[in-house]
């Protein structure tokens, strides 16, 4: 479980973790991804100002500056990273607001900006506020 002041926090896919050993789980790198994930890291260190909100690495997506795999004249519904949609973790429990997907259970529609989600709103999971959320950042 996260703790309020983490400073890291590295994504993956559930398929990757191994979690049959039980506590602590973890998950298995190959050379070339630890060295990826350093030199991630030390880029991303480098450019912070501050440590008020969680670095947050995904290691189960393309590097940055990869050309995407879809093609170009693939157009969708969905919203894309183009649209200036955004991503929120909380950075107690790691529960993700999408504003693409918005969280109807929650009574916030698809679309819905993150300025736009009431400031009494809690997280559906841990129950903290707004300010317990950091941007995700690719």
């Amino acid at each position: 479980m996260y703790k309020k002041g983490v400073a890291l926090e590295i994504q993956f896919s559930p398929e990757r973790l191994n979690d049959g050993a039980g506590d602590p789980y973890w998950i298995d790198l190959t050379a070339d991804e630890a060295a990826a994930l350093l030199a991630t890291l030390q880029g991303k260190l480098a450019e912070r100002e501050s440590t008020t909100a969680p670095l947050v690495v995904a290691l189960d997506t393309p590097p940055e500056g990869a050309a995407p795999e879809a093609p170009a004249s693939a157009s969708t519904g969905a919203a894309s990273a183009d649209d200036g949609l955004k991503q929120w973790v909380c950075v107690i429990c790691g529960w993700v607001y999408d504003e693409a997907a918005g969280a109807p259970d929650d009574g916030l529609a698809p679309g819905t900006r993150w300025a736009d989600v009431p400031d009494d709103w809690r997280c559906p999971l841990c129950d903290v506020g707004k300010e317990d959320f950091a941007l995700v950042e690719f």
